[in-house]
């Protein structure tokens, strides 16, 4: 079982990436929905956005306040586009509210496979505005497209490279970018990546096509040595791989020159950026070999964070060393 870098691996992602570069989103830029009414410029994290709280005009002593908890100190805006093919796609731009500066340094934070939204409060607040994308299939991304059905993303039309899912989820996230650099707030000259797990996977494939990117960071690389976790026990999504391959065993040499086309060991020595790269010692997803192969295999300048004794999961000093690396970069 082999995985080998196609012979037209440049021209197949010359090509998305020209669809990318003509295609031109319509944006909608609109307030997040959850603002409280109350207060402008603070957002409701812990449930349902009230209506506007007046005071009683008779009995104080007999209303009751309600109390939830609010993340302020940010504009929360969301950023919706229709992507190459009309899928509906979109993200949270957060950016300082009120700050002094007119053009923000951008990042783009990609989401992992489990499709999480996050707020990005700390990059906010050392002066980024980020745009936490949900490609296809993410929350964000949803709207007609169900990533579980009829079969996981990660294996639907992997029989065919043209196909493939991972083909338009990288036009998303090349799209993404070019949407961000578009966006009134944004220096368009200073753009960076960023994720975790598939995000971190993402994020090296769209530094690779994307030369214009000044930096990136990559928490736990999926997508990465796909050889490596067909032939050796690993948790997680990865699964989906190996059961879609027990099943349709008649697809594996197809299937094989598909994922060729998509391991970051073979977008690694394209990057010409920055990169910090991390991985947990204990990680049975993101197996650390194959995070160290694809560290070697980058030309560039280059960081590696091992953490000891972490599994795959967000760690807090990855997010504070790559604020810096940014700092550095941008």
């Amino acid at each position: 079982m082999y995985i080998i870098k196609p012979e037209d691996f440049k021209s197949y992602w010359e090509e998305v990436a020209a669809e990318a570069s003509a295609f031109e989103p319509q944006v909608e830029n609109r307030p997040w929905q959850l603002e409280d009414p109350s207060f402008e410029g603070e957002y409701i994290i812990d449930g349902k956005v009230p209506g506007r709280v007046e005071p009683p005009p008779v009995d104080p002593f007999a209303f009751r306040w309600d109390s939830h908890a609010i993340v302020t100190g940010l504009a929360i805006r969301n950023v919706s586009f229709h992507s190459a093919d009309g899928q509906k796609v979109g993200g949270l731009l957060q950016y300082p509210r009120n700050g002094d500066c007119r053009r923000y340094a951008g990042i783009v934070h990609f989401t992992g496979y489990g499709g999480e939204l996050m707020l990005d409060a700390d990059f906010v607040s050392a002066g980024y505005a980020v745009l936490n994308f949900s490609h296809r299939g993410m929350l964000l991304g949803s709207e007609g497209f169900d990533r579980y059905a009829p079969v996981p993303l990660l294996v639907r039309n992997i029989e065919n490279r043209r196909a493939y899912v991972y083909r338009s989820i990288l036009l998303d996230c090349l799209l993404a970018l070019k949407v961000m650099r578009s966006l009134e707030v944004i220096d368009p000259q200073r753009m960076a990546v960023m994720g975790t797990s598939q995000g971190g996977g993402l994020s090296i494939i769209v530094g690779a096509l994307d030369p214009g990117v000044r930096c990136l960071s990559a928490d736990l690389p999926w997508l990465t040595d796909f050889q490596y976790q067909l032939g050796h026990e690993v948790e997680g999504p990865y699964q989906e791989l190996k059961e879609y391959l027990r099943r349709r065993p008649e697809q594996e040499r197809v299937v094989l020159e598909t994922l060729g086309y998509y391991d970051t060991l073979h977008f690694a020595d394209l990057l010409t950026q920055p990169a910090l790269i991390s991985l947990g010692q204990k990680d049975t997803t993101c197996a650390p070999q194959s995070v160290r192969r694809l560290f070697e295999r980058i030309p560039t300048l280059k960081l590696l964070l091992e953490i000891p004794e972490m599994g795959h999961q967000r760690s807090t000093i990855w997010r504070y060393l790559t604020a810096r690396w940014f700092d550095f970069y941008l």
